[in-house]
């Protein structure tokens, strides 16, 4: 990928999120970890991530509160949430509640590398944007 991006993942149990790190890195993203809702907020406005992967359950809340983040702190990112498990109900619930992307493993390379390209440039640009938008 020519661009390179920054993921936050928010997780704290080690599958699958730990194999997507490593996917993550093989496409050269850059990442951090997080292990709950509360540490994200934190960090989001210090770092501005390109997108924020999460798993379903987090100590402190779920993958919703998590897609939440960016309209409360009005951070253009997009959220993809991450499942063990293949569920339909869920990636519908996901995508409902305005979740860029439902991945599940394993995690191949060139669908990966789409997801993140993809999510990646539209925060980008609806940064620019809101920038652009701003000066005006």
């Amino acid at each position: 990928m020519n661009n390179r991006f920054f993921a936050l993942l928010v997780h704290d149990r080690p599958d699958p999120l730990e194999s997507l790190n490593t996917a993550l890195k093989e496409l050269s993203v850059e990442t951090y970890s997080v292990r709950t809702c509360a540490e994200a907020r934190r960090l989001i406005l210090q770092t501005q991530p390109d997108l924020i992967f999460t798993d379903t359950c987090l100590p402190d809340g779920s993958w919703a509160d998590v897609v939440d983040l960016p309209e409360k702190f009005g951070s253009p990112l997009n959220v993809i949430v991450v499942s063990a498990t293949e569920d339909v109900q869920l990636y519908m619930s996901v995508l409902e509640r305005g979740a860029f992307d439902f991945v599940l493993p394993p995690f191949e390379r060139k669908g990966l590398e789409f997801i993140v390209r993809s999510g990646g440039e539209d925060a980008r640009h609806r940064r620019k944007v809101r920038a652009l938008a701003e000066l005006a």
